[in-house]
């Protein structure tokens, strides 16, 4: 137990410095379009190497700046990174996580204002994306800060749908422009038939909202075609691409060649069986 904590706090140390010497970086996922097959867009996502340990996972260092209470710093940093990283490619929206404690503890809709004025940036450009847990939170404050954060112009996303304390009730009280699937449903799909029933009834309830529907983690063909199949607006995985640093991802985008995921109409092979759509 000692030497566990002695561990975080010398990560948390480090952070610190991390963070007040610019060496957190951002990596950048695709998003591709179900029907054409192009880049839509792009997730930023934290990253940080390092000096001792290497590349550390955030599920690592994440918790550790939660206690720490600099996550209300690295998310300002994050978004603003973002921001400044997007005009390099300026015919992409960006995705950015909005965590449950910047949502507790810091005023979102100055700081967002202030980014904007700062970067100069558009903010129809950026989804806010954020978890259930957030929903936990004050309804009427949550549902006002959501509401403004659209009146600016921001889109807003529902991440990793159906992995924490889903209600319905959440897509009648709040108004969101997209639901991300989460990874755990979609992997399953070729294994479970109910995991397929939830993802494609998932698909059908969101689009009746009209929402954009955003399947994450896609791995394998299968996947994205199933995703097509269902309704999907959207989706992204290491089937298209891994998180990237803006310099790959430029290179990535100068490369890519579309491929469209047209919903094959015969039945499609899965890895240990098939599934009919």
């Amino acid at each position: 137990m000692a030497e566990q904590v002695e561990h975080r706090r010398s990560v948390e140390l480090d952070l610190r410095a991390a963070l007040e010497n610019q060496e957190l970086d951002l990596h950048y996922q695709p998003i591709i379009a179900c029907d054409t097959g192009a880049v839509m867009g792009v997730e930023a996502l934290l990253r940080w190497h390092h000096p001792l340990y290497g590349s550390m996972p955030p599920a690592e260092f994440i918790p550790i700046a939660e206690n720490a209470g600099l996550l209300p710093e690295i998310g300002e940093w994050v978004l603003g990174r973002a921001m400044t990283d997007s005009k390099r490619w300026p015919q992409l929206q960006v995705a950015v996580n909005l965590s449950p404690v910047q949502f507790r503890h810091v005023d979102i809709e100055t700081m967002l204002r202030q980014l904007i004025v700062k970067h100069a940036i558009d903010p129809s450009r950026f989804v806010l994306e954020i978890t259930e847990g957030v929903l936990l939170e004050s309804t009427d404050r949550v549902s006002k800060v959501l509401a403004a954060i659209r009146d600016m112009g921001f889109r807003t996303a529902l991440d990793d749908f159906g992995t924490g304390y889903s209600s319905l009730s959440y897509l009648c009280n709040f108004q969101f422009d997209t639901i991300k699937i989460d990874r755990s449903f979609i992997s399953n799909m070729s294994k479970v038939d109910s995991s397929k029933t939830i993802v494609k009834s998932v698909v059908t309830l969101g689009r009746g909202l009209g929402m954009d529907i955003v399947a994450e983690g896609i791995e394998t063909e299968f996947e994205a075609i199933m995703m097509a199949r269902f309704g999907c607006t959207e989706m992204q995985g290491f089937y298209f691409s891994r998180p990237l640093p803006v310099t790959q991802l430029i290179d990535f985008l100068k490369t890519y060649e579309p491929k469209p995921m047209q919903p094959a109409l015969e039945p499609i092979k899965a890895v240990g069986g098939s599934l009919a759509g």
